[in-house]
């Protein structure tokens, strides 16, 4: 946002609104106009305070990340036995946030199908906030393998090192998803959590079978 003296209450009304309708409509499609209508505000003051339709989009993303994340309790999830429970646990725990929140989710899947459509500087914008995203999860992750038993011989680094590829690779397939329009909600990526659960318990325990 613009460094000019706001209104607090137009300014949430503006990026609860923007929230809205980016989730629906994507970026390309939705329209200033009738984010201003519906926030009740005038153009000229949506443009005075946030510059322009991509930095609007950017604090809109911010505003629903933080509106998520700032109500996250992640002793929740991060009290679990193992890094395949730890998982579930946490999907499980967000699909009820979505439910709190169900603008705000939008908004983020959203922006994965919108990404590869996005202005230059806005594109590089989102992705550093998706970045930071992604090395959040990766320190919760860390510290969960610190608190696990390991054999002799293998490092914190080692087992981060495979759990983040497997991460990484089911964050590529699932960024291809969203854009291709086959999740629009987070439950939709429930086989994908499943697999990664999967993929997680074979780091954890191994794939041979137990022997008698």
């Amino acid at each position: 946002m613009k460094n000019v003296v706001t209104d607090p209450e137009k300014v949430t009304r503006i990026l609860k609104t923007a929230t809205e309708i980016f989730g629906q409509q994507g970026f390309i499609k939705s329209k200033t106009d009738q984010i201003a209508n519906q926030a009740q505000v005038s153009k000229g003051l949506l443009f005075h305070y946030f510059g322009n339709k991509q930095a609007l989009y950017l604090d809109a993303f911010k505003y629903a990340y933080h509106r998520i994340y700032d109500h996250m309790d992640p002793q929740k999830w991060q009290n679990a036995p193992g890094l395949a429970a730890m998982m579930t646990t946490a999907v499980k725990y967000e699909l009820k946030l979505q439910f709190k929140f169900p603008a705000e989710y939008r908004l983020m899947m959203q922006s994965y199908a919108d990404l590869p459509h996005f202005p230059e500087p806005l594109r590089q914008q989102v992705q550093q906030e998706t970045t930071a995203i992604s090395a959040e999860a990766d320190r919760i992750f860390r510290e969960k393998i610190e608190q696990l038993p390991r054999r002799d011989g293998l490092s914190v680094d080692d087992v981060f090192g495979v759990v983040s590829a497997l991460i990484a690779q089911q964050t590529a397939v699932t960024t291809r998803l969203i854009a291709s329009g086959h999740y629009r909600k987070f439950e939709d990526l429930q086989s994908v959590v499943e697999t990664m659960a999967r993929q997680l318990l074979i780091v954890e325990h191994g794939f041979l079978p137990d022997e008698s």
